[in-house]
């Protein structure tokens, strides 16, 4: 990450009246907390109005004049409807992010659109459960590194074959949360749901792309592809 890039994300941080202690931005930033230090004190000397004090943590309590964002109710609607569903059904990682938008919308918004409320678009009535989420923070975690995953999975008859497969993409079809792979016993693409998947572990196994089995290869063959 540029520094102008994490000097920005820091002040973002701190924003709203949000006490961040240098650890929870190191972090956030992945970088040292010797230089969350130093780029909060090279904030402070150029003039931004940060509070607080190493041990304790820090906050920006003045407003802070950026450009505004202009959205109309209906865009405001859609914008949290997304954020609704994100924190109902994501992983517990990316549905903190999610309430990070929304804090971070909030505060950049014209004064006089601050803290108004509009009546949802609709209302979410499902959310996934805790060991979905798990799943899922490891399946994101493997497709962002391109780590191989050894699954154990309940089948149509009720079987708890392992599996190690590549993780290609997931997909959410509505309550319902899918892994396309590369199954390496099967050597071809196969789709799982996530919440029939007993256990998951990274195995350390680092893949590379290979034509023929890239999440492109599966769409180009989709009507071909096994459901397990």
């Amino acid at each position: 990450m540029r520094k102008i890039d994490r000097l920005f994300e820091i002040v973002q941080l701190l924003r709203g009246q949000r006490l961040r202690t240098a650890e929870f931005i190191s972090k956030k930033l992945g970088v040292s907390v010797r230089t969350v230090y130093r780029d909060i004190h090279g904030l402070i000397a150029s003039g931004v109005p940060i509070e607080g004090e190493r041990g304790i943590g820090y906050v920006i309590r003045q407003s802070i004049e950026l450009p505004p964002l202009h959205f109309t109710p209906l865009e405001l609607q859609a914008i949290q409807l997304g954020i609704n569903i994100v924190k109902a059904v994501a992983d517990h990682d990316v549905a903190a992010a999610a309430k990070e938008v929304a804090l971070k919308i909030q505060d950049a918004l014209p004064t006089k659109d601050r803290g108004k409320t509009y009546a949802p678009i609709a209302h979410i009535y499902f959310e996934s459960d805790a060991k979905t989420r798990d799943v899922l923070a490891k399946l994101r975690g493997a497709l962002d590194e391109k780590n191989k995953v050894e699954i154990r999975y309940i089948n149509e008859v009720k079987k708890k074959p392992s599996r190690t497969l590549r993780p290609l993409g997931l997909e959410y079809w509505g309550k319902v949360w899918t892994l396309t792979a590369w199954c390496e016993l099967r050597n071809d693409f196969r789709v799982f749901r996530v919440d029939r998947i007993k256990s998951c572990e990274i195995t350390g196994d680092v893949f590379k792309n290979e034509t023929g089995k890239t999440y492109r290869d599966y769409l180009a063959n989709f009507s071909e592809c096994t459901f397990d």
